[in-house]
């Protein structure tokens, strides 16, 4: 992290020291460029009248009239050898051609039939910043600029060597470390997503590992029974006692069939489904398929599916709602005397299904129990399942964007309500 931060600071640096030589050179070539035909413009008068001057006497009496001339100047006039001035080609072909040139702080012009030049000059300084003044004044403006983006980069480095530090802690195994509450972390939005990824991640592999310990509980309990079957039958003496052993032993491997098809379900509806799974389909015609899967099996109940409009539809993952709701259905009519009430309404957005039954409720005190994995009511001992279904009923709901709560049903027992979006988002 370090290294990043010092990479990144000397990038900044190298940028601002690089914008502060092109704009020195820019400046300067920009200043030369637009000065320069002026000066040369103003002063050329004064150059063509001295030279004109100086061309009407001999070279001998030169001196006398430099001297003459010097007193109509304010600025210093001089003869010079053109030899003591190197030029460039161009600067060589102007003083050919005669013309007036800006040269070293002061104006210069050849004279004619001759190898000497007349030089006006140096000229008083304009007015303004000089370009060293210039070339200070924007060194000190990027020094500055530099000295405050590291104190601005500051805080956000110490945020993410905290969150450095915390993410090889929780790659390390300790998958209780966070980023602390300092006042530069509070100001580091990443910190707040990372330890709500840090919880999350903590809280399913908590999950995972609790359903794992449940898992390896449940499953002893039918191979116990298809072990200890298989030993009695080893030991039975008519064919009467071998034929009752071995339906013990089937309904043990029914058992544990049932077991394994619940769990591979419920870790299914754990992962992300694909786009394509997710269709329209109307509520009523899933409400009645959910309660013929569970009719026939429960003759003593009866079943009511109410709608309040006969054309509610749902864009949804239909296989995992019929599920969800052929469990509700399922666990109401165990639990149920006589009926067993299924209804559907709808709101702006949503889709609201109950499940109603007559049956003795649950207590508050073991309502939110009941939606963990194997966690069964004492009472729950007779009746047969493995104890995932109202588990996976509140996956189902958490994997189509709703929700799943139990309250008391109008007819004594308990009431199952499912809110679903129209148009879920598709969250795990």
């Amino acid at each position: 992290m370090s290294r990043l931060f010092l990479r990144f600071y000397l990038g900044v640096i190298a940028i601002l020291f690089a914008a502060w030589l092109i704009q020195a050179y820019v400046f300067r070539r920009a200043a030369l460029e637009n000065n320069i035909p002026v000066i040369e413009d103003i002063l050329a008068g004064g150059a063509r009248l001295a030279r004109e001057r100086l061309v009407a006497e001999d070279q001998e009496h030169w001196p006398e009239a430099l001297a003459q001339l010097q007193q109509q100047f304010d600025y210093p006039l001089r003869i010079v050898s053109r030899a003591d001035y190197p030029m460039d080609t161009t600067m060589a072909a102007r003083m050919d051609r005669g013309e007036i040139a800006l040269y070293r702080g002061g104006i210069i012009v050849a004279l004619p039939q001759s190898n000497m030049l007349l030089e006006l000059g140096p000229l008083p300084s304009f007015a303004g910043p000089t370009q060293m003044d210039i070339t200070v004044g924007l060194g000190s403006v990027f020094l500055l600029s530099a000295l405050g983006i590291a104190i601005l980069l500051r805080p956000l480095v110490g945020g993410l060597h905290s969150v450095e530090r915390t993410a090889l802690a929780i790659a390390g195994g300790d998958l209780s470390a966070r980023i602390g509450d300092g006042r530069r972390n509070l100001k580091l939005p990443l910190a707040g997503a990372f330890n709500t990824m840090a919880d999350r991640v903590e809280q399913l592999l908590s999950a995972q590992k609790e359903l794992l310990q449940a898992v390896s509980h449940e499953l002893r309990t039918p191979l116990a029974r298809i072990k200890f079957g298989t030993e009695l039958l080893r030991s039975a003496e008519d064919p009467g006692q071998r034929t009752k052993r071995i339906e013990a032993i089937d309904d043990a491997a029914d058992q544990l069939e049932e077991l394994v098809g619940e769990l591979l379900t419920y870790v299914r509806f754990d992962a992300q489904s694909d786009a394509a799974d997710f269709e329209t389909c109307f509520v009523g015609e899933l409400l009645e398929e959910a309660v013929d899967n569970y009719a026939a099996l429960y003759p003593h109940i009866a079943f009511v599916v109410e709608l309040t409009r006969s054309d509610l539809s749902l864009h949804t993952l239909r296989t995992g709602l019929l599920r969800a709701v052929g469990n509700l259905v399922s666990n109401a009519s165990k639990y149920g005397r006589t009926r067993v009430v299924v209804a559907a309404s709808d709101a702006s957005h949503q889709i609201t299904i109950t499940v109603d039954d007559d049956g003795l409720g649950i207590a508050q005190g073991q309502r939110a129990e009941v939606f963990e994995p194997f966690k069964r009511l004492a009472s729950d001992s007779s009746y047969p399942g493995a104890g995932l279904g109202l588990a996976l009923v509140r996956r189902i709901s958490r994997r189509l964007g709703g929700t799943v709560a139990i309250s008391t049903s109008p007819l004594g027992g308990a009431r199952f309500t499912m809110t679903l979006p129209k148009q879920p988002t598709q969250n795990s």
